[in-house]
């Protein structure tokens, strides 16, 4: 009976112990590792605000969910689209810039309204076709139309330009060269499809577990910012034929510029962008050596209660993004020129 409650008085200290150093890390973490950059923003404010000299129309045409943006003056032909990464938003902020540089704008939700994939899996690229047709319907010019998707987005728009000769030009910001799982916590699948079969893709749920207690798990007890980067990189060795999974886009005859931060933390987009110039030379590609995933910030997002790390400081993000803008303005003045 002493031994019994010997091993378990140890056991209740080894408990107590682990507990304390858990609070403690937890403590010094949150205090080290505070996040400049919340992805908790006011959707209802962001969409619903007065842009002067802009009429903002809210869209509800089949699949085709989001905002039709018209400046009073539009100085340039042609139409942009804009897609966000994997919250699947309409990437208003980008759309809002842009149109107040004098472009006509469409800013469409990927995944999670009406119509729509509940989660990002399974996405049918067919939804722009409702694009194509709203387009149409309301005798917008199309010539030509460029097409602005940020990570997840990215990946979305390069398969949409390997499917759609509508599509002139590309913007891609911290891209994929790859199809990857799709994010949703009760299924897997691919993320995109096209004419009801899944697109060949990655599955990052098959990379060893080691990686995922590494990166994720023990960060997230002791409230280390968590990184993907690794897990991304790690599906991709361990996927024997993931060079099927690349999305193919050497005969494409579409404009390319991609911008992406060489210190990416949410995936390495970095490496992944070269792989696309690699099959098409002619991509026009800027990198910034200390940026990370999204040029905000400290290089810490907090999602809820997580906090994600997503790559370079606060100086390196800024200078980033101004040029991001001089690029991006640069691009579409030279593409959509009267």
């Amino acid at each position: 009976m002493k031994l019994i409650l010997a091993i378990f008085k140890k056991i209740f200290l080894i408990i107590i112990v682990l507990f304390t150093i858990i609070t403690l890390l937890r403590i010094y973490n949150n205090y080290k590792y505070k996040s400049e950059t919340s992805s908790n923003k006011n959707l209802e404010d962001l969409y619903n605000k007065t842009i002067e000299n802009v009429t903002v129309k809210k869209v509800d045409f089949n699949t085709f969910q989001g905002f039709h943006l018209k400046p009073t003056e539009k100085k340039y032909k042609g139409i942009v689209i804009t897609y966000g990464g994997s919250e699947g938003s309409p990437n208003f902020w980008e759309a809002e810039r842009i149109v107040k540089e004098g472009y006509e704008v469409l800013a469409v939700f990927m995944f999670g309204q009406k119509n729509q994939q509940k989660t990002l899996i399974n996405i049918p690229l067919e939804q722009f076709e409702d694009v194509l047709k709203y387009i149409e319907e309301n005798n917008i010019d199309k010539n030509p139309i460029t097409v602005l998707g940020a990570s997840k987005g990215a990946e979305y728009a390069l398969n949409l330009a390997n499917k759609y000769e509508d599509i002139s030009n590309l913007i891609l910001l911290a891209p994929s060269a790859y199809n990857f799982s799709g994010l949703d916590f009760e299924k897997n699948g691919s993320s995109w499809t096209f004419k009801d079969e899944e697109l060949p893709y990655i599955d990052t749920q098959k990379v060893p577990f080691s990686v995922i207690l590494k990166d994720i798990i023990i960060p997230r007890i002791i409230s280390l910012p968590i990184s993907f980067s690794n897990l991304y990189n790690k599906a991709i060795e361990v996927d024997t034929n993931a060079t099927t999974k690349l999305i193919p886009i050497k005969d494409l005859k579409t404009n390319i510029l991609i911008i992406t931060g060489e210190d990416d933390k949410l995936w390495d987009s970095y490496n992944m962008s070269l792989k696309i110039k690699k099959q098409k030379p002619s991509v026009i590609l800027k990198t910034y050596k200390n940026a990370g995933h999204i040029f905000e910030g400290n290089g810490i997002i907090n999602i809820g209660n997580m906090k994600l790390r997503t790559g370079g400081n606060i100086k390196d993000n800024e200078n980033a993004q101004k040029d991001k803008v001089k690029h991006i303005s640069e691009f579409l003045k030279s593409q959509h020129n009267k």
